[in-house]
């Protein structure tokens, strides 16, 4: 099996029981790792153009607990506060049975390259969602005992780590509402705390993301700092206009960062979702109502932001499948073709997006008339990026540095956002080191540089 049927394989069985009510399914469907027939052809977008309560994973083993859930409910022992909800998202299990029977018989076929396994998930950080979906489905016993023990050994270290982190996320979130900051959890740790996952360890965190908006967001860095936090830069007023969250917070005994942020995204996409859009539509998270969270449709636009956007997903066409795998849980909360597609200024960016989460797994749904044509061509360079990986980087270098040489400073010139983007990005000495790979110039640069 090669890595775009590994990739493939990975995602049918992320899909296991996590296909939203309404969405068709894909006729031969790549849930299983067989490529489906492309039928659908690049069409006329630009590549380059400017603008990533039912349980996910079907029944229980007969006659025996599962030990998610058991390990789940025994983090709620130790967090009464923070509690776990997925009981009223639906989720299409008429084809529950044929679809598990399908990943069971490419198991048995012996065509599954287990180490390509491995790398591909854990490149995607998705391993830990993957033994539990292997675990609550009943085909952990047909895997290899040594990959099974791994697994296992995998998801309960990310179940004790995020334990920890959700722990110090209380302390957090009572501190803050203290001091009258009502903070609004983000990404991983706002969709754990919102119950979106089956327990606390199928999802991997690498930071505490939280949203307090401009005028809050000093005064919350503050007040970790006075209560154990060391921030791992110096913070500079100066570059506050810009700057998306304060210098990251860490705490001894806490094993992620803290982002204190005053604006959910980068600032050159703030005019189309920024504080004031999250702040509209917060709510209690779903089950631990002392914690503020955004709505799913703020967090599915987040989700495309910083996928497509942030990260480059749109460039590279190789969007990352814990990202997916977000996008298809909250997809079975909230429409997220009418949500996405309906994004000012970004529909078209969006269509190719739901392409692209859809025919990951095996899904079929008709985009709006105005934008159906387009799309096409991004899901055509995903499956081009899956089939020739060295192609994909070689394309995705050249827009990206089409992007960052050309496309930005030329916007810069008409977008107040962007102008202060660049002026940031020029006066940050990492900046230089990341793209130009070159330091000596940057303290006279630093120094030649207005203020203002």
């Amino acid at each position: 099996m090669k890595s775009r049927e590994t990739y493939q394989f990975i995602a049918g069985v992320l899909a296991l029981g996590s296909k939203p009510c309404g969405a068709a399914k894909r006729g031969g469907s790549n849930t299983a790792g067989q490529e489906p027939p492309d039928q659908e052809s690049a069409g006329q977008e630009s590549a380059g153009q400017e603008p990533p309560g039912q349980e996910s994973a079907g029944q229980e083993p007969p006659g025996q607990e599962s030990e998610s859930r058991s390990r789940g409910d025994s983090y709620s022992t130790r967090n009464p506060d923070i509690k776990n909800n997925r009981d009223d998202m639906p989720v299409d299990g008429s084809d529950l049975q044929s679809d598990r029977e399908r990943i069971v018989r490419v198991i048995e076929s012996g065509g599954v390259d287990w180490n390509r396994f491995v790398y591909i998930g854990s490149n995607q950080y998705v391993l830990q969602a993957l033994y539990l979906k292997f675990l609550n489905n009943d085909i952990l016993d047909r895997l290899p005992a040594e990959l099974t023990g791994h697994l296992k050994n995998l998801y309960e270290l990310n179940l004790e780590r995020n334990n920890i982190i959700l722990e110090h996320t209380a302390r957090i979130n009572r501190l803050l509402k203290t001091h009258n900051i009502t903070p609004i959890f983000m990404k991983g740790l706002g969709n754990i705390l919102d119950g979106l996952y089956s327990t606390p360890g199928e999802r991997m965190m690498l930071d505490i993301d939280i949203l307090t908006g401009p005028e809050q967001m000093e005064e919350a860095g503050r007040l970790l700092i006075e209560n154990g936090f060391t921030s791992v830069s110096q913070y500079d007023p100066g570059r506050k206009e810009a700057m998306k969250h304060f210098p990251e917070l860490v705490r001894e005994g806490l094993p992620a960062f803290v982002d204190i942020h005053q604006m959910p995204v980068n600032i050159q996409y703030e005019a189309h979702f920024n504080y004031e859009t999250a702040v509209q539509d917060m709510r209690p998270a779903r089950g631990n109502p002392d914690y503020m969270v955004m709505s799913d449709a703020g967090k599915i636009k987040l989700n495309f932001i910083h996928s497509q956007l942030v990260h480059w997903g749109h460039y590279n066409a190789r969007p990352s499948l814990r990202e997916l795998y977000d996008l298809l849980l909250l997809s079975a909360r909230e429409d997220t073709l009418h949500v996405l597609t309906s994004f000012s200024p970004y529909r078209q960016k969006a269509a190719g997006y739901v392409r692209v989460l859809y025919s990951t797994f095996g899904m079929e749904s008709e985009l709006p008339p105005d934008i159906r044509q387009k799309g096409r061509f991004y899901l055509f360079r995903h499956r081009m990026a899956l089939k020739n990986p060295r192609t994909g980087k070689v394309i995705f270098s050249l827009l990206k540095a089409w992007r960052l040489y050309f496309a930005i400073p030329l916007r810069s010139l008409f977008d107040k956002n962007y102008r202060l983007y660049v002026k940031v990005r020029l006066k940050d000495p990492e900046w230089y080191k990341r793209n130009l790979r070159i330091r000596k110039i940057v303290e006279k640069t630093n120094d030649s540089l207005p203020d203002h």
